[in-house]
Parts: structure tokens; sequence; C-alpha cells
């Protein structure tokens, strides 16, 4: 079901959403708006079943939080592909 907007309902509109729109572009405008309404109308129309029901029986995927030690800034620094003088050496990035 696609609404028909008028030119006065798509200036008022863009009055109340702060907007400026040329007067060569309004009938487009409407347009497109018409269109975006009609698309939530048939999104709002979808019938999901018996899914929907089921979305609460979902449970956490994702791993616990662990705190584990962490190993000596020495030995981080040594790993790192490129280190100079107890630092992690990293590309110039800001001239």
């Amino acid at each position: 079901m696609s609404k028909t907007l008028t030119v006065e309902e798509t200036k008022r509109l863009a009055t109340l959403a702060r907007l400026t729109v040329p007067e060569g572009e309004l009938e487009a405008v409407s347009q497109d708006i018409a269109n975006i309404l009609g698309f939530v109308d048939t999104i709002q129309s979808v019938q999901l079943g018996d899914q929907a029901a089921d979305s609460s029986n979902l449970t956490n995927v994702f791993r616990e939080d662990a705190v584990h030690p962490l190993a000596a800034a020495h030995d981080l620094i040594e790993v790192a592909p490129l280190h100079q003088d107890h630092f992690v050496k990293v590309p110039k990035v800001i001239e």
C-alpha cells in the first residue's frame, strides 16, 4: 500500500526535518518518501510465525571472561615484529 504525499505535505515534512528541498525536486522527493513508506508497510506486514517465539531460548555463545596473567612487558616487546630500545617500533603515520 503506497501512500501518495502532496507537495504541501512534503514541504511540511522537510520543515520538520529541517531540510531544504528545492521547488524543482519536491515532486521527486514526494515520490521517494511514498516509496519508502510503502516499503516500511511491506516490512511490517511480514508474518514471522513460530520462529519469533523461539528467539527467547537463545543462549550466549561467547566465551567466558577469564583473567590471564600478563607476560613480562620485556617478553612482549621482544616478540614484536619491529622493536628498538625496549619499545615496539611502528611505522610513522603522521607527517
